[in-house]
C-alpha cells in the first residue's frame, strides 16, 4: 500500500513538473519572440528608416505572431513615436535617444495595447537591462509608465 502511495505521489511531481517545464519553455518562447521583434525595430532605427516588412521577410525567418506583430507595429510606427515623444524632456530629441531604447520603447507602447502595464513595463526593463548601455531601463520605464497611465489609461 505504502508502495502505491509513494508511485502516486512520483506521478503528481513528474505532472507538476512537465506542467512548470511548459510554462518556462512557453515564456521563453516568449522572450526570444519579443528579442527579435525588438531587433527588427533596432535595425530600422538605427538606420532612421521605416519599419518595413518586405524588407524583413528578405532575410528572416518570422513566425506567424511575430509577422502579425511587426505588421501592426509598422502600421502604426508614426503613432508610436509620437505617443513616446510626448514623454521625453524638451531639451531631448529623440534622434538622440539610443536606437535600442527607441525600439524597446516601441514595442513596449504596442504591448501596452494589449497586456497589464505592469508586466510589459517589467519586461522591457528588463530586456533594457540586459541589451541597454547605462541606465536607459529608468528612461524606458518612465516613458512607458507615463504613456500607459496618459494615452492608453492603464
Amino acid at each position: 500500500m505504502e508502495e502505491i502511495k509513494n508511485n502516486s505521489e512520483q506521478n503528481s511531481e513528474l505532472k507538476t513538473n512537465k506542467k512548470e517545464d511548459q510554462k518556462i519553455k512557453f515564456l521563453l518562447q516568449k522572450y526570444y519572440s519579443r528579442v527579435r521583434i525588438i531587433t527588427y525595430i533596432y535595425q530600422s532605427e538605427l538606420f532612421d528608416t521605416k519599419l518595413s516588412l518586405k524588407e524583413i521577410f528578405q532575410d528572416n525567418d518570422l513566425d506567424n505572431w511575430e509577422v502579425k506583430i511587426l505588421s501592426t507595429i509598422e502600421s502604426k510606427y508614426d503613432l508610436f513615436i509620437n505617443i513616446a515623444k510626448r514623454f521625453i524632456s524638451e531639451e531631448w530629441e529623440w534622434s538622440r535617444i539610443n536606437p535600442l531604447t527607441r525600439a524597446i520603447i516601441i514595442y513596449g507602447e504596442y504591448e501596452l495595447l494589449l497586456n497589464d502595464p505592469k508586466v510589459v513595463i517589467n519586461e522591457m526593463i528588463n530586456i533594457s537591462k540586459i541589451f541597454s548601455p547605462n541606465n536607459d531601463y529608468k528612461f524606458v520605464n518612465k516613458v512607458l509608465d507615463l504613456a500607459s497611465k496618459k494615452v492608453f489609461n492603464k
